[in-house]
């Protein structure tokens, strides 16, 4: 498959690899421009790309789960406790994918698209803090499990990987921003590990797809994790929200 797409192809869903992977490392929902750019440019189906892309997901959210495990941001019981729901949670998705069209698949990508790239754009326009702070202790952590079943679901879903909605998630329920994106990378690596097999099961992964996309995912990773230290992700979040919608509309022309 990968080498009937040409070279122009295979180019644009690189740099989309690479940007995806700096934006997943500096304020969260990038991965899925991997997922949306595999829908617009080739003709896999809806378990091939939600296959493709998770599998790509597992090495760079190793890379990133390291590089903040080393700088000593992650929140491991919080990682944990969403990373372990969502890994439950991909099940069920990867089961409802079965019964999905790619059509379908491009409408739900396209919502979530548009879901994720409006909370980005209002959250940044308002400049909203959290209203809710969710503690570590007891009954709380149910909402932390509540939050990881809803991530895998989707990732299972769509192959997304978690990071569009883990991101706004946390941070809507008290967690710091740097935590966030810490918690994230693990929340990922959980997701998109357990999706692969899963999609592997199914023989719905490419794997000259995976080489490709992975090498320039984990260029953008670590590009990511070196500026998230370094700029302002102010810019950036606007960016990303009206990259975000513009390509939910084109989902659905």
């Amino acid at each position: 498959m990968a080498f009937a797409l040409g070279t122009g192809v295979l180019l644009a869903l690189a740099v989309l690899s690479f940007l995806g992977g700096i934006i997943v490392s500096t304020i969260g929902p990038g991965g899925i421009l991997i997922v949306t750019g595999l829908y617009l440019l080739t003709p896999l189906s809806s378990a091939e790309i939600a296959g493709t892309s998770s599998s790509t997901f597992v090495v760079g959210a190793m890379l990133g789960s390291a590089v903040y495990a080393r700088s000593g941001e992650i929140d491991w019981r919080v990682a944990g406790v969403v990373g372990a729901a969502a890994a439950v949670g991909t099940w069920l998705g990867v089961q409802a994918n079965a019964y999905l069209s790619r059509r379908l698949y491009g409408l739900i990508l396209a919502a979530m698209l548009a879901a994720v790239g409006l909370n980005v754009l209002y959250r940044e326009y308002r400049d909203l803090e959290p209203r809710i702070e969710i503690g570590r202790e007891g009954r709380d952590l149910l909402a932390f499990v509540a939050i990881g079943l809803v991530i895998g679901v989707f990732g299972g879903l769509l192959g997304i990987g978690g990071a569009a909605l883990s991101a706004p998630a946390l941070v809507l329920v008290g967690v710091p921003m740097l935590a966030t994106i810490a918690v994230t990378q693990v929340v990922v690596l959980c997701t998109a590990l357990f999706t692969t097999a899963n999609y592997l099961l199914l023989d719905a992964v490419v794997a000259p797809l995976v080489f490709l996309i992975t090498a320039a995912y984990l260029g953008g990773v670590t590009l990511g994790w070196w500026l998230a230290h370094r700029i302002a992700a102010d810019r950036l979040k606007l960016a990303l929200g009206v990259v975000l919608l513009g390509l939910a509309a084109s989902l659905v022309i």
